[in-house]
């Protein structure tokens, strides 16, 4: 006697369209998660649905109509599992979540469990993450829980109907979204068919506060701010007191009047927004910037403190990646800078880096400050003692000293990378004291910002907002002849710096350490020329392995060495001088170096 077959657990259901190239990704995510597969097809012309049949799924074919709920419901009445999860082919479940996942299942006393959508800037796991959104995605499986609304389709309104008391929990899982990728929403033509849909809806019923508010993000997509505010404005209007998503009603609010050149608007917006949801951090950071544009420095402090005592978002609220932390620690350098707070900026900057998943920006920011604090021989020490896996990763670094101008912050990154063949920089040939690298730079205890939280207040500096985009100079490409220093001409293919995280050894090192020699030879009175610094620039270090140089690379170096000249003018006016602390703001803010992909902090 065969044993009668054990009810699925979970029922993972799907609605798909010419999605082979994500769906295989997305189901052997739930490997091990969910025991039924429910894929309901809407007119797929790829390999969509001989990829889901090869995971065992069961296949529905249901002609698309134009309602994402009906889609979505047709796959439900085929469940047999205790729970439903739903996901988007252009999703998957994180590795780690999976047994957090199935303890949720075991919870029976919960009709449904909200989970964290991880938005992803690109179509990698990799990829640096965007926003996170709290949403329902698993539910008990009842008749009478089912979805509604043509687009953006909810079951939770369903489940309040059936369930009054229906019991949710707020869990950690983590699902990662690559939907919203650069390029994918204008590939698949998101927003037009978005757009279509959601005026239908309005039509029918224009005091639908959902729908407001989606219409509203779908014209901020488009870049229609004037648009979307009125829509933002009609779902607050309607929306109930304890709708979940109000927090971002607020937010987006203010991002239009930003956008729409209305920043005492979007103050305003952002105070009523911070005293209805005072734990949400991203509204006390974008207040605080806006405090700093406006010159408000104290209020911006005390605004951006309090996106860092909260931390990272609650589970509830959809939080942008950075506030109430590296952005609000980045902010607070910058204010710091502007407040003359020049030790509690790098602090600042240094707390950023460490948090920051992808921190060569902030770092070009960090050695810019330590420069022009007049430590410059500290930054070798400063970085090894602080942030160890950035100084390991030499190539770059060095790249970034270079082009910064920190000649002898370079020789010492160089030098310690590795053996160098014939002679190094020793002790014949070593940089003169004035350029020479120092070995501390140790931050004092007292001062150090720690693996968490905020900043004593003593020690505390104030806030900041990011650099604009075209605050930024590129280099690289082919040195133009007869600009070069006694260098011998260009490093064999094989002799080349290598890629990130490379050992600075051999030809290449010996020959930057000849050039940086030579800079280190020359008398303090004297001034490098523009030749000598485009020389050093064009050397393979100079440009780092993820350096995005602009077509003409050659151009862009010497006009990185004329930047150079001019940051070595300002530096010698005196601070003393009616001019010297106008000098100093200067060169805090000449073009960064920027490496590839990157946008500015």
């Amino acid at each position: 006697m065969s044993k009668p077959q054990r009810k699925p657990l979970i029922s993972l259901c799907m609605i798909v369209k010419n999605e082979a190239d994500n769906l295989a990704r997305c189901l052997t995510s739930v490997r091990g998660a969910a025991d039924e597969l429910i894929i309901v097809d809407t007119g797929s012309t790829d390999d969509t649905i001989a990829i889901a049949r090869s995971f065992g799924a069961a296949v529905i074919s249901f002609p698309w109509t134009g309602d994402f709920a009906a889609a979505r419901n047709a796959g439900l009445e085929k469940a047999r599992g205790t729970w439903i999860l739903v996901l988007d082919a252009d999703e998957e479940l994180d590795a780690e979540s999976k047994g957090e996942l199935l303890l949720c299942a075991e919870h029976v006393e919960y009709e449904a469990f909200f989970v964290r959508i991880h938005n992803h800037k690109g179509t990698e796991h990799a990829s640096p993450v965007i926003t996170v959104n709290p949403i329902l995605r698993m539910f008990r499986s009842r008749p009478q829980y089912r979805f509604k609304g043509t687009i953006h389709e909810q079951v939770a309104a369903a489940i309040v109907e059936a369930a009054p008391d229906a019991a949710m929990h707020l869990s950690t899982v983590i699902i990662h979204h690559y939907g919203y990728a650069d390029g994918v929403v204008a590939r698949k033509d998101k927003i037009s068919r978005n757009l279509s849909l959601l005026k239908e809806q309005l039509k029918l019923n224009p005091r639908d506060a959902f729908h407001q508010f989606n219409i509203a993000v779908e014209y901020m997509r488009l870049g229609d701010y004037t648009q979307a505010l009125q829509h933002l404005q009609l779902s607050l209007a309607e929306a109930e007191p304890d709708t979940s998503f109000t927090h971002l009603l607020y937010k987006y609010e203010i991002r239009c009047r930003i956008m729409s050149g209305d920043p005492a608007g979007a103050l305003d917006a952002c105070n009523t927004g911070c005293a209805l949801f005072p734990d949400y951090p991203d509204l006390h950071h974008i207040r605080g910037i806006l405090l700093l544009q406006a010159g408000a420095y104290a209020a911006a402090r005390g605004a951006l403190r309090q996106a860092l005592v909260i931390g990272t978002s609650p589970p509830g609220y959809h939080t942008e990646s950075g506030m109430g932390t590296y952005l609000t620690y980045a902010a607070l350098g910058q204010l710091c800078q502007e407040t003359g707070e020049t030790e509690e900026a790098i602090i600042c900057y240094t707390r950023a880096a460490q948090l920051q998943p992808e921190p060569f920006a902030l770092l070009a920011r960090l050695v810019r400050t330590i420069k022009c604090a007049g430590r410059g021989h500290e930054l070798a020490g400063w970085l090894e003692a602080h942030l160890p896996p950035l100084a390991a990763d030499r190539p770059r670094l060095a790249g970034l000293l270079l082009a910064e101008g920190c000649f002898a912050a370079a020789a010492e990154v160089v030098r310690s990378g590795g053996e160098v063949e014939g002679e190094s920089l020793g002790s014949g040939g070593a940089l003169p004291e004035s350029k020479s690298p120092g070995s501390g730079g140790v931050m004092p205890e007292s001062e150090s910002p720690g693996s968490g939280g905020v900043i004593p207040e003593s020690e505390s500096p104030g806030s900041g907002g990011a650099l604009p985009e075209g605050e930024s100079l590129g280099s690289g490409g082919a040195l133009p002849e007869g600009e070069s220093l006694d260098s011998g001409g260009a490093l064999p293919e094989d002799e080349s710096l290598g890629s990130g995280g490379a050992v600075l050894q051999g030809a290449a090192a010996a020959n930057l350490l000849q050039l940086l020699e030579q800079v280190g030879s020359t008398p303090a009175d004297q001034q490098l020329k523009h030749p000598d610094i485009v020389s050093l620039l064009s050397h393979p270090a100079a440009a780092g392995p993820d350096y995005n140089p602009p077509p003409s690379g050659s151009e862009s170096r010497s006009a990185r060495a004329w930047m150079l000249l001019a940051d070595g003018a300002l530096a010698s006016l005196s601070a003393s001088s009616g001019y010297g602390p106008a000098a100093g703001r200067a060169r805090l803010i000449l073009p960064l170096p920027r490496y590839g992909g990157e946008k500015g902090v």
